[in-house]
C-alpha cells in the first residue's frame, strides 16, 4: 500500500509512533562543568549510551554511561563516572579533556560516586561509595590508590563538602527521617557531630559532587527543626547557626555563589523554583518548571531545567545552553488541582487532560516513596494524554515538597494511608466521568500500582514498573543502606514486623487481582531486583491471571534507552488502550 492510499487506522499508527519515538529520544543533560578555559562539558545521550560532549563535539566513545563530569585543578583533566546497563556500580574514571581518552581511578564492584577533588591538593578526592557496608565518605589519593574512610556512623552519606582550606569535611549522614550533619577533621582524624537537632532533618547540598556548600561565610544547608519546613540555614566552624530564610516552604540544594550571595532550590507545587539570597533580599532566576543540579560557577548560576516539553536542559543565568531535552513534539501542561481523600486531606495532583472526550482516567503514583510529581516532561504521561486518557499524578502523603509532617505521614504505613491517597485519585477521575481508570507507576509507585489492583477494587487495570512485590525478599536483597531506610520507613526488621510485611506485600493479594495487569522489569535492577518481579510472574501465570511481562536485559532501575523506551511506551499504550 502506498502513503497515499494509507487507512485512516494505518495513518494513526504511524503518526504514534512518530510521537513516541520523539518523546522516547529526549534524554537531557546528565551532569555538566566548565573548565578554566570556559568550555563547558556535558554528559549527553548519543547510540545508545551518555557520553561527555563539549560544543565542538562528542569528547569520548565508551560503552556504558558516561556522566557527572568535574573538572580537575592542575591536573588538566576531567574526573566522570561510568555505569553500565543500569547496574549503579560506579567506576570512576580520568579524561583527557582534549582527545578524550580515559584512564581507570576506581573499577571496582562498589558504588562510587559524589567525587570532588581537594580544594588545595589537586592530587586528592573525596567520594562517598558502598565498599564496606552502607554509604561511606572516604578521600583517594590519585597517585598513590590509597583510600581512607572518613566517617565513622552507620547512617549513609548523602551529601558532603570539604572546608575551603581542605583541612574538614562536613557531611550529611542519614536521608530523610532523621539525618544530622557531622565534621570530620581530617588532621586530627575525628568524627565529630556538628548540627544535630532532635526529630529532624539537616541537609547539605544533593549534588552530584557537593559543589559550594562551604565557603569562608559558613557552611549552607537546610533544617526543618524550627518549623517543619526546609528552611535556609548558615553555620560556623563550631556548628553554632542562624536561620537566614524562613518562609514555610521547603527548600533544596543551597550553595554559596562567588559574591557570597545562596542560590537554592524552593517547592512550589509540582514546580521547583530557582532563587538567589542577597543581603536578605530574595529574587527568582526561573520560576518554572522542574530545576535541579544548581552550581554557582564564576559569577554564573548553571542548573538544568525540565518543563512539560523539556528533559534536562542546560541553563545559565535563565538562558539555554545546551537544549538536548527540548521535545519537537506537542505536549500538555498539567492543571494544579487538589481532591479529597478518605480522611478529608486535601491531596495536590496534576491533571493532564487530553484533547477531546477521554478514552479513560489513570492515576500515576510517583516513586520515593519521598518524592513529588515535578513540573517536567514525563514521557509515558504525555503520551498516554496524546492516546486520549485522562491522567491524574498525585502526591499522596509522604510526598515531598509539602513539610515534614505530610512527608512523615507514611512512616510505618507504606501501602496504607498513601494507598487510599490513590485510591480516592481514582474515585476523583471516576466523578470526572471515566468509566474505566488504570493506575501506573515506578518504583515506588510500582509498588502502588500493585497494591492498587491486588489489596483494592478501585482500578480496572494495572500497570508496574520495577515495582516492589514482596517487602521481605527486597529489604533482604538491596543494598545496605536502601535496605535499612526501607525498614525505618516500613516500622521495622521483617523479624519484628512479620505480620505488617505480609499485609503490605502486593504478593499477599495475587489471588486477589481480577483485573489485567502489565508488568515491567529492568535485568540489572540493583533497588528493586528482577527477582521481585519474577515472583509475580510465577505466581499469576500459575493462577492463570491475565498480564503481560516485558523484561528489558539492559536496563536498571527504571527505562532509559531509546529503543527500550520506544517498546515501553508504545506497549504501555496498547496495554491501557486495549482495556478500555
Amino acid at each position: 500500500m502506498t502513503r497515499t492510499e494509507m487507512t485512516d487506522d494505518g495513518r494513526r499508527d504511524e503518526q504514534f509512533a512518530e510521537y513516541a519515538a520523539r518523546l522516547a529520544d529526549a534524554h537531557g543533560v546528565s551532569g555538566y562543568t566548565k573548565t578554566p578555559g570556559g568550555t563547558v562539558v556535558y554528559a549527553a545521550y548519543s547510540d545508545g549510551d551518555y557520553d561527555l560532549h563539549t560544543p565542538d563535539g562528542q569528547l569520548t566513545r565508551l560503552d556504558g554511561d558516561i556522566t557527572s563530569p568535574k573538572w580537575l585543578q592542575g591536573r588538566e583533566s576531567l574526573l566522570a563516572s561510568r555505569d553500565e546497563n543500569g547496574a549503579e556500580q560506579f567506576d570512576l574514571l580520568g579524561v583527557d579533556s582534549e582527545t578524550g581518552t580515559t584512564t581507570a581511578i576506581l573499577d571496582d564492584r562498589f558504588l562510587n560516586f559524589k567525587a570532588r577533588q581537594h580544594p588545595t591538593d589537586p592530587d586528592r578526592i573525596a567520594f562517598v561509595s558502598n565498599r564496606d557496608r552502607s554509604l561511606d565518605l572516604y578521600t583517594l589519593h590519585l597517585d598513590d590508590g590509597e583510600i581512607t574512610r572518613q566517617s565513622e556512623v552507620p547512617d549513609p552519606v548523602m551529601g558532603y563538602a570539604w572546608s575551603p582550606d581542605g583541612q574538614r569535611l562536613v557531611y550529611q549522614a542519614g536521608t530523610f527521617e532523621d539525618s544530622t550533619l557531622r565534621l570530620v577533621d581530617l588532621a586530627l582524624e575525628r568524627d565529630d557531630a556538628f548540627v544535630d537537632e532532635p526529630d529532624s532533618e539537616q541537609s547539605l547540598a544533593f549534588t552530584d559532587d557537593g559543589y559550594g556548600a562551604w565557603s569562608e561565610a559558613g557552611i549552607v544547608f537546610t533544617t526543618n527543626h524550627e518549623t517543619g519546613y526546609r528552611e535556609l540555614a548558615v553555620a560556623d566552624g563550631d556548628g553554632d547557626y542562624k536561620l537566614r530564610y524562613v518562609n514555610h516552604r521547603d527548600k533544596y540544594d543551597p550553595q554559596w555563589t562567588d559574591e557570597g550571595d545562596v542560590v537554592f532550590l524552593e517547592a512550589r507545587g509540582g514546580d521547583r523554583h530557582l532563587r538567589v539570597l542577597s543581603d536578605g533580599e530574595v529574587t527568582t532566576v526561573e520560576n518554572t518548571g522542574m530545576n535541579m543540579d544548581v552550581k554557582a560557577i564564576d559569577g554564573d548560576v548553571f542548573y538544568k531545567h525540565w518543563s512539560p516539553a523539556t528533559a534536562g536542559d542546560l541553563r545559565r543565568n535563565g538562558t539555554t545552553v545546551v537544549d538536548d531535552g527540548w521535545v519537537e513534539a506537542q505536549t500538555v501542561a498539567p492543571e494544579e488541582v487538589t481532591y479529597e481523600s478518605f480522611d478529608g486531606r486535601a491531596i495536590a495532583a496534576r491533571l493532564y487532560r487530553p484533547d477531546g472526550e477521554p478514552l479513560g482516567g489513570i492515576v500515576k503514583a510517583h516513586g520515593g516513596p519521598e518524592a513529588q510529581h515535578y513540573n517536567r516532561l514525563d514521557i509515558v504521561t504525555q503520551t498516554l494524554v496524546h492516546a486520549g486518557f485522562e491522567v491524574l499524578a498525585p502526591d499522596f502523603r509522604g510526598s515531598l515538597g509539602y513539610g515534614r509532617e505530610f512527608r512523615k505521614a507514611n512512616d510505618g504505613d507504606l501501602g496504607g494511608d498513601d494507598l487510599t491517597d490513590v485510591v480516592a485519585g481514582a474515585a476523583y477521575l471516576r466523578d470526572r466521568g471515566r468509566t474505566k481508570v488504570g493506575v501506573l507507576g515506578g518504583s515506588y509507585g510500582g509498588y502502588m500500582a500493585l497494591m492498587g489492583v491486588g489489596a483494592t477494587d478501585a482500578f480496572d487495570m494495572g500497570a508496574s514498573v520495577c515495582g516492589v512485590v514482596n517487602w521481605e525478599t527486597t529489604v533482604e536483597d538491596a543494598r545496605q543502606y536502601l535496605g535499612d531506610v526501607l525498614m525505618r520507613k516500613l516500622g521495622g526488621t521483617p523479624e519484628d514486623e512479620p505480620a505488617l510485611y505480609e499485609e503490605r506485600s502486593p504478593i499477599t493479594y495475587t489471588d486477589d487481582i481480577d483485573v489485567p495487569l502489565l508488568i515491567v522489569q529492568g535485568a540489572n535492577d540493583p533497588r528493586v531486583p528482577q527477582s521481585e518481579a519474577e515472583q509475580l510472574v510465577t505466581s499469576l501465570t500459575e493462577r492463570n491471571i491475565d498480564h503481560e511481562y516485558l523484561l528489558f536485559e539492559d536496563e536498571g532501575h527504571g527505562v532509559e534507552r531509546t529503543g527500550n523506551r520506544i517498546e515501553y511506551i508504545t506497549r504501555t499504550v496498547e496495554f491501557f488502550s486495549s482495556h478500555v
